[in-house]
């Protein structure tokens, strides 16, 4: 068992095929980011489990997922529901100015020039085909915000991320 830092990317939905490929709902939609990957960890009602990804392939925007050590069906359905982990390490984006969704949730959401007192936090952040979507924690309830450049100003993973919401937003 690998000590190294894990983070949830997803779930096992469902068994692909008669040769143990499975379906895998994965939190951020990246394919990039899954193509990085050389092991998942599945965690379940027996326990945690590593196995290595001997393919990966899309269909439509589902990765179907070959695990080493799963060969038939009946074992890829054996892990349906099943949370999906993967190594920080093997998840990090090379490129500094990206982050990844574990690396938003709980930040403090600020506007432009407030003062100081944070309008939420960050509770989620949705996969969207059009774009992603913030999930934004306030005083009033939940808040969704579409993280796109309009709206969101500065994303910083250790100050917070500063929004410039449209007019109405918190009153929504």
């Amino acid at each position: 068992m690998c000590s190294e830092e894990k983070i949830p990317i997803g779930k096992i939905t469902a068994a692909q095929g008669m040769c143990g490929e499975v379906r895998l709902f994965h939190d951020s939609g990246d394919e990039e980011a899954l193509r990085r990957l050389s092991s998942l960890f599945l965690s379940g009602a027996s326990g945690e489990k590593e196995y290595r990804i001997e393919w990966l392939r899309m269909q439509k925007r589902t990765p179907i997922i070959k695990l080493s050590g799963v060969e038939d069906r009946d074992t890829a359905e054996s892990l349906t529901g099943a949370g999906v982990y993967a190594l920080l390490s093997e998840s990090r984006p090379d490129d500094e100015d990206a982050w990844l969704v574990s690396d938003l949730v709980g930040l403090k959401v600020f506007s432009p020039g407030a003062d100081g007192s944070a309008l939420g936090s960050v509770k989620s952040v949705i996969d969207n085909p059009a774009h992603d979507v913030l999930e934004i924690e306030t005083e009033g309830g939940i808040r969704l915000l579409p993280f796109i450049d309009a709206f969101v100003i500065d994303v910083d993973t250790e100050k917070g991320i500063i929004i410039a919401p449209p007019a109405g937003w918190a009153e929504i």
